[in-house]
């Protein structure tokens, strides 16, 4: 039952990014900083953005498991001086 609600919500995430990319096709530009990027449609800015916030929070994710796996090993180092 899990599968096919699995299949189900991956076919309606398909076909709300084709509709918003559907509906997104003007192309722009982007100034950042001075800089001027090539005319791309406004869907794939919007995913990378998307995408690059998500590499951000898997970084800073894993930096935040380093960092309390760290701090456990420390604390049961000290526990058993």
């Amino acid at each position: 039952m899990a599968k096919i609600i699995n299949i189900v919500l991956l076919i309606v995430f398909v076909i709300l990014v084709l509709d918003f990319t559907i509906q997104n096709h003007i192309r722009v530009s982007v100034k950042l900083f001075g800089f001027q990027s090539i005319k791309l449609p406004i869907s794939v800015i919007v995913y990378i953005a998307i995408l690059i916030g998500i590499l951000i929070a898997l970084i800073y994710h894993f930096y935040s498991v380093y960092k309390i796996k760290k701090d456990f090993k420390k604390a049961d180092k000290n526990e058993q001086i």
